[in-house]
């Protein structure tokens, strides 16, 4: 009984894992676009002060 348990918990930690690291993934590629924005954004105000 406690095996047959235990190996149908097995797939569901598998999927809550795979989840995790998705999740973990997709906030690491929104917080990078966010700086890559910030970064583009002072370099176009350096750009236009420097024109200006």
């Amino acid at each position: 009984m406690m095996l047959q348990r235990g190996l149908t918990a097995l797939p569901l930690a598998k999927i809550r894992e795979r989840a995790f690291e998705g999740a973990f993934f997709g906030v690491t590629l929104i917080a990078m676009a966010g700086w890559i924005y910030f970064i583009m954004l002072l370099l176009v105000k350096l750009v236009l002060w420097f024109l200006g």
